[in-house]
């Protein structure tokens, strides 16, 4: 059997919606086989290119048509590929809180990895290189208010926001994980989720 056809057999074999990359065919040990064969299977139309070693084996709906991954999805993928550990920042961390409903055009993530730039359409997905403490949350709830809350001045954070982030806390019962992620945070962010808590706590006595 070609490689061209075992990557095909290996791809159909595999769960619809599935993100793929060229390095998922390491062991074939010819990376400009494999991208020649994925690129084939992209005119094929058995897959679509996502981005410059990115493809998809795409998943339908019957009235919606083919169902896309988000750009959460991907740089997922891109993260669990590369054996790094990843965090939304800024606007894109306030939209996943729940905070806004826009996805920015830049989605950018702090990691332990590679600092890259990829783009996704009309999106681009930035890995911005950060030190070891900035990902050492236990919890990923903490760190997207802690992220979501530094992308605003503190005379910006709104008592509606406060009240947002209040409600997420108490469905997700994690009070006592977020008090202890917060303890490296800045000092204004940190004043304003204890104040968060301590309202969680008054009102759950």
């Amino acid at each position: 059997m070609t490689i061209s056809a075992k990557i095909e057999n290996i791809i159909k074999q595999s769960d619809k919606g599935k993100l793929i990359f060229i390095s998922d065919f390491s062991e074939l040990n010819n990376y400009d086989t494999v991208r020649k064969s994925l690129q084939r299977l992209v005119k094929k139309g058995l897959i679509i290119r996502i981005s410059k070693g990115i493809y998809y084996y795409p998943k339908k709906d019957e009235i919606l048509g083919i169902v896309y991954p988000s750009i959460e999805e991907i740089g997922k993928a891109i993260a669990k590929r590369d054996k790094a550990r990843i965090i939304p920042t800024g606007a894109f961390a306030r939209h996943l809180l729940g905070l806004s409903t826009q996805i920015p055009m830049n989605v950018i993530y702090l990691t332990d990895g590679s600092a890259r730039k990829i783009r996704i359409g009309e999106k681009t997905i930035v890995f911005k290189k950060t030190s070891p403490k900035n990902l050492s949350y236990e919890n990923q709830l903490s760190s997207l208010i802690i992220q979501s809350l530094k992308s605003k001045k503190e005379n910006n954070i709104t008592e509606k926001e406060k009240q947002i982030i209040k409600q997420i806390i108490i469905q997700s019962g994690k009070q006592k994980e977020i008090e202890k992620d917060i303890k490296n945070a800045q000092v204004w962010i940190r004043k304003i989720i204890l104040q968060i808590l301590s309202e969680i706590k008054n009102e759950l006595a």
